[in-house]
């Protein structure tokens, strides 16, 4: 079973999320050889098709872990694909799971996936309409807003104006817009990544209620993990995200910044200098992100951050690393 929770930002305050990860056939994209080029989590579909009233019962499994407990909780459902996919969920599997949640008063906020191309209308008013006293979420892959980026180091699929029509259609039918944005796509310097970033946020501000920075970790059998293999790659330091997150919540206080430093202070996960302390700075951006509070994160003891700098100041790409 692939459901927990964990400490989390909840439409704006402290909380708890449950994540569900739905047992669905996973990404087409993967499926017609046309994968994202860090992504392995339509390997861990099922290799058996669950039944659509099979799927219904597995959420209805998942809410056990916190029925019964004080919210306010979040429920953030993962396909390995799209939510909105109707070879992964039919509608009327996508309303029965919704018309659940509903009946949930200390689930104050939903999140579903999709890519950009099945953002359709009248899909997300159908869902919305259902949970009309939620904080309704289509958290949806834009990666970056460089589409030369996008094609070259992820292979997404998308472009930048595919992300705004989709995120224009989903605030037209009364849901929210959450923005994945990718921390380091392969091919860019540490000191690129941190600008992609952050020129992703800004490109994509007005279409976006919560950023979520996705901090590139090595994920198996990608080709992320040949690079990384090669010492061609290496996954972003911690420094680099806290220097995103912190711009980030400075430059749009009223936006929800979130981030979940997956394997931080691992050598597939970001990392400083594989110290005790990459996995304190991990813990503090769960922290921040749980509470907004950039406390957490501007008041690190500098470790590694003078070699950090170095790096990024003069623009280092990683091959060139290893000669330091």
């Amino acid at each position: 079973m692939t459901y927990w929770t964990s400490e989390d930002n909840v439409a704006g305050k402290p909380g708890t999320a449950l994540f569900i990860i739905l047992p669905t056939i996973g990404c087409y994209r993967f499926r017609i050889n046309q994968a994202c080029y860090m992504c392995a989590y339509p390997t861990a579909a099922p290799r058996v098709r669950w039944s659509q009233d099979a799927i219904v019962d597995y959420v209805k499994e998942a809410l056990k872990k916190i029925e019964g407990k004080n919210g306010p909780f979040a429920v953030r459902m993962f396909t390995s694909g799209s939510f909105l996919d109707n070879g992964e969920l039919k509608p009327e599997t996508r309303r029965k799971i919704f018309e659940i949640l509903a009946d949930f008063d200390d689930v104050r906020e939903i999140v579903i996936e999709s890519r950009s191309e099945l953002v359709r209308y009248d899909a997300v008013k159908e869902l919305a309409e259902i949970v009309p006293d939620k904080h309704f979420e289509v958290a949806i892959g834009l990666e970056t807003a460089n589409d030369d980026i996008a094609d070259v180091s992820i292979n997404k699929g998308n472009t930048f104006e595919d992300f705004v029509k989709a995120a224009e259609t989903t605030h037209e039918a009364g849901a929210k817009v959450k923005t994945y944005l990718l921390l380091k796509p392969i091919f860019l310097s540490e000191r690129d990544g941190i600008e992609d970033a952050k020129e992703g946020i800004i490109k994509a501000e007005p279409y976006t209620d919560t950023f979520s920075i996705n901090i590139t970790d090595i994920q198996k059998g990608t080709l992320y993990e040949r690079l990384w293999e090669k010492r061609e790659y290496r996954p972003p330091w911690l420094w680099s995200a806290v220097e995103v997150l912190v711009w980030a919540k400075k430059r749009f206080p009223n936006k929800r910044i979130l981030s979940d430093p997956v394997g931080a202070g691992s050598k597939r996960g970001p990392h400083n200098c594989l110290t005790d302390y990459d996995r304190t700075i991990g813990r503090a951006i769960k922290k921040f992100s749980a509470t907004q509070d950039l406390s957490h994160i501007e008041n690190l003891k500098p470790e590694c951050r003078e070699r950090w700098e170095y790096i990024v100041e003069n623009g280092l790409l990683d091959w060139q690393l290893l000669t330091l």
